[in-house]
């Protein structure tokens, strides 16, 4: 019952992503064409796939950006681990200060994960109209 509802929990989020990528791409798509309609240079679809090098550039910073531990969480476990070889045992040791901090849930990601899939979705429609 429990792992029914996880699958759940996860298809829907999977399902949220997608389609607010899907929704940005439709409306990157039709900004270009309104844009680029009389231009000879290059076509909306083209465009899309610049926006696309994009938003996959911009995604994988942001997953990266944030997937660690960041300096305040480093200077948190130093000092937890000074104090736990100051005072002993009965302080918060640098394990729990680790696990706490890689193990939050932060929208950056969440941001991070979308704009990855809106540009794996640009680089589609572009490939799909050549």
């Amino acid at each position: 019952m429990l792992v029914e509802m996880k699958k759940r929990y996860i298809l829907f989020n999977v399902a949220a992503y997608v389609s607010i990528s899907l929704s940005i791409v439709v409306v990157a798509y039709f900004v270009n064409v309104l844009l680029l309609f009389s231009n000879e240079m290059i076509s909306p679809t083209e465009a899309l796939f610049f926006e696309g090098i994009g938003f996959l550039l911009f995604g994988f910073l942001l997953l990266l950006g944030r997937g660690g531990i960041n300096r305040w969480s480093q200077s948190a476990v130093i000092l937890s681990a000074a104090a736990e070889a100051v005072y002993g045992d009965d302080t918060v040791g640098p394990d729990e200060i680790m696990r706490r901090d890689v193990w939050k849930s932060k929208g950056f990601i969440r941001t991070g994960l979308v704009l990855v899939l809106t540009g794996v979705f640009m680089f589609l429609v572009y490939f799909l109209t050549l």
